[in-house]
């Protein structure tokens, strides 16, 4: 048995792929220590982890909840920030159990920096696609000018908090771009190489498994029963911007008169009242089980995370996809790249549509949804084959061997 302490960040698109790989090291006989916050140990201790909570500080909350906003470069200096704030803890933990081996979210610059200090061999967790020299996704020019403008600003910043972090922790800098991409000596990724742009340039050092899928809550009191006509369109927009009552209205508007059934998310968040008149042939839920939907489905429109692109995809779904921030316009780009689907509002304002707009592009698909779920079950396949989370743990155990 070793030991291993995997760090992670409290969001489920990063949560979600690292849960069935951790239950599966654990049931290979690995001691695997989590560390995150403390509101997301039941799910932690449930795959059979020991759990450990970052520390309580004041202004933690905030940071977290800026580094999961939309704007990047907000979001990779609250990342540096916290990482200043935990780094004497992180090292007391790493010092005090001694693992053989570590597992970072590509998010915890925090654990890269303190295993580079303390000689521990540390492994990358990555439910995002891989930015690396080589293999950088296609970024339109205007995201591109807007990113590295939003970034600039911040620079100052980060040299204040990196300068500190060297003269306390004797930890090097991770770059303000760096923190929101760090890899480790091996890398576990949750896409294919064939999804993932210029995966055929990346190095063997990244370990590309595919989705990392496993049961989910029970889906007892979803009415299936309900789903009375074909053909199934899902929506959802994630488990973040969930609370966009104009775009469910939106949708109301664009497809209360077409001919299919509609399975709306609207994420627990929502007054499902206030959203008005519902549609009869709508199906609007505050919880919707994803997985056993999308078996049913014969088009996904999403908001474009990694996770739901994967699962939709997974099951040879077409996609519409709307992204919402930066990083899930890459992803809405590769679906059309690939032809497995349409992308609206990709380039920034992100997410403004319209009815006319959801409408024109559901029919787009549908009137050639065999070529497009062609292309989704050629994409599917590569995911279905790449290994899943019974992979991710044979690689890492591997790893913890020195192998």
């Amino acid at each position: 048995m070793a030991k291993t302490i995997f760090f992670n960040i409290p969001a489920q698109g990063h949560i979600n792929p690292a849960l069935p790989v951790i239950r599966e090291l654990v049931q290979r006989g690995e001691h695997v220590i989590c560390v995150n916050t403390e509101e997301t140990r039941l799910a932690h201790e449930a795959a059979g982890a020991q759990f450990e909570a970052y520390p309580f500080i004041p202004t933690m909350d905030g940071l977290i909840n800026n580094a999961s906003g939309g704007n990047l470069a907000d979001n990779a200096l609250s990342l540096v920030k916290i990482a200043e704030q935990i780094m004497p803890w992180v090292l007391g933990l790493l010092e005090r159990e001694k693992p053989d081996y570590v597992i970072f979210d590509s998010l915890c610059s925090w654990a890269k920096q303190a295993t580079e200090k303390l000689g521990i061999r540390a492994a990358g967790s990555i439910s995002t696609f891989v930015i690396a020299p080589g293999a950088m996704p296609p970024v339109p020019i205007s995201s591109l000018l807007s990113m590295v403008g939003s970034l600039i600003p911040r620079m100052p910043a980060y040299w204040q908090v990196a300068t500190r972090m060297r003269q306390k922790f004797g930890v090097k800098g991770v770059g303000l771009a760096g923190a929101l991409s760090n890899s480790g000596m091996i890398n576990i990724v949750y896409t294919s190489a064939l999804f993932q742009p210029g995966g055929d340039k990346l190095g063997s050092q990244f370990k590309f498994v595919g989705p990392s899928l496993a049961e989910r809550p029970s889906s007892a009191d979803f009415p299936f029963e309900a789903i009375t006509r074909k053909p199934v369109i899902y929506i959802s927009l994630g488990t973040i911007n969930n609370d966009n009552l104009d775009f469910y209205r939106q949708c109301f508007e664009a497809f209360g008169s077409y001919d299919a059934q509609f399975i709306l998310s609207a994420g627990k968040r929502t007054d499902i009242k206030a959203l008005g008149n519902i549609p009869a042939n709508f199906i609007v839920k505050n919880f919707v089980p994803q997985l056993e939907v999308l078996q049913r489905s014969d088009l996904f429109i999403t908001h474009g995370g990694m996770n739901s692109v994967h699962e939709g995809l997974y099951y040879n779904v077409p996609l519409v996809v709307i992204p919402q921030q930066f990083e899930q316009s890459i992803v809405a780009q590769q679906v059309v790249k690939h032809g497995a689907g349409v992308a609206l509002a990709d380039k920034p304002p992100f997410g403004q549509v319209t009815a006319t707009d959801l409408r024109a592009a559901v029919e787009q698909v549908m009137k050639a949804r065999t070529q497009y779920q062609e292309a989704a079950i050629h994409l599917g396949e590569s995911l279905r084959t790449a290994g899943g989370y019974q992979r991710a743990a044979k690689e890492l155990i591997a790893f913890g061997r020195g192998k």
